[in-house]
């Protein structure tokens, strides 16, 4: 078999796998505020549509929440340039952060600062949350320091993901994965 071969008939069986783990994920209800200070339930009020993508920060750090809202970030342009159904998707930025409530607004208006002019305020909201670990496996999304694109029905239900900047496989990836959905729709 040639290398073209291998790589899709790899990508195959990552998506395979990735969608058998996911039967019956979901997440859990965090009540937050947007990046711009409005009310926000996590994740009811960004289910607006059949689809939507979730950016997720899920660091073990300061630094590694840094470089995740970066690969996100680059995520969010490639995808608004993207002239296809990609582009058609909305995308939420949830950073997941553990913090002293007493900050919790200077951070969210320092986040709020870098997400400007990309992402719209009311299409992210930061998820303070204390477990962040128990959050994370009942979506059935590891905490790795890799950023996470995470493609969720309306209904809650979490399709898949994708993690990692991106790159002409996570791309493809997320393109499959989008495209194995759609069909059922």
């Amino acid at each position: 078999m040639n290398t073209r071969r291998i790589m899709i008939l790899l990508i195959v069986i990552l998506l395979s796998s990735t969608q058998l783990l996911m039967s019956g994920a979901s997440f859990a209800t965090v009540e937050t505020k947007t990046l711009d200070g409005a009310d926000f339930t996590f994740p009811d009020d960004a289910l607006k549509t059949q689809i939507t993508l979730f950016a997720l920060a899920l660091g073990t750090s300061r630094a590694s929440g840094e470089m995740q809202q970066g690969h996100l970030l680059q995520w969010q342009r490639l995808l608004e340039s993207d002239g296809g159904s990609l582009g058609k998707i909305p995308i939420y930025h949830f950073p997941v952060l553990d913090v002293p409530r007493f900050i919790q607004g200077v951070v969210r208006r320092g986040i709020a600062k870098s997400y400007d002019e990309l992402v719209p305020p009311d299409q992210g909201a930061i998820l303070f949350l204390k477990q962040a670990d128990e959050f994370a496996s009942q979506a059935g999304i590891p905490i790795d320091d890799q950023a996470t694109l995470a493609v969720v029905r309306s209904d809650r239900s979490i399709v898949g993901f994708v993690k990692g900047p991106p790159t002409t496989a996570t791309y493809t990836e997320l393109k499959s994965l989008l495209a194995t959905e759609e069909s059922k729709l």
